[in-house]
């Protein structure tokens, strides 16, 4: 199969793909580090509320604002990341041609062959779809031009990365 699709961005989209993956990545899948957060919220806490040592206070009150400091930087570095190469694109498009062997994309800022082993990951989104190929960098796809067909063929391709 090669099919060429051709997709419009919106900044609204790129602007809520920013959210939808600090949400999920760094919010909702973090159970671990939210549990560990907790607990140095009550140790510091428990240590305001005693005698403590200040140093003891100080280096519980610094770790207890350090995951939420990461995700804010995370969202920061995203943000200006997606959100600055939509801006730089004129013409707000892309065109991707589905292939059997994985996907190419094109834009005004560059293209990119690839593989559909290297995608490790497919949110499916109301009106674009976020394609991972690494945990931490995705691609968005604008559903709004693609076929039932394409996005099925697709879906054949990864059938484990969707979720």
């Amino acid at each position: 199969m090669h099919r060429i699709i051709t997709v419009i961005y919106t900044e609204e989209m790129v602007r809520d793909a920013v959210r939808a993956f600090v949400w999920r990545r760094l919010i909702i899948n973090q159970k671990r580090l939210w549990v560990a957060e907790a607990v140095i919220i009550l140790l510091f806490a428990w240590q305001l509320s005693g005698d403590g040592a200040g140093w003891v206070i100080g280096v519980l009150g610094v770790a207890a604002l350090l995951y939420p400091s990461m995700i804010v930087l995370a969202w920061v570095a995203h943000y200006r990341n997606t959100v600055g190469k939509f801006r730089k694109m004129s013409t707000r498009e892309a065109t991707f041609a589905l292939r059997d062997e994985g996907f190419d994309v094109a834009s005004e800022l560059g293209s990119a062959q690839i593989p559909w082993s290297t995608v490790t990951e497919i949110w499916q989104r109301p009106t674009y779809w976020m394609i991972f190929t690494a945990i931490n960098q995705f691609m968005t796809l604008p559903i709004q031009a693609a076929s039932l067909d394409d996005l099925d063929f697709m879906k054949s391709k990864v059938r484990s990365a969707i979720s």
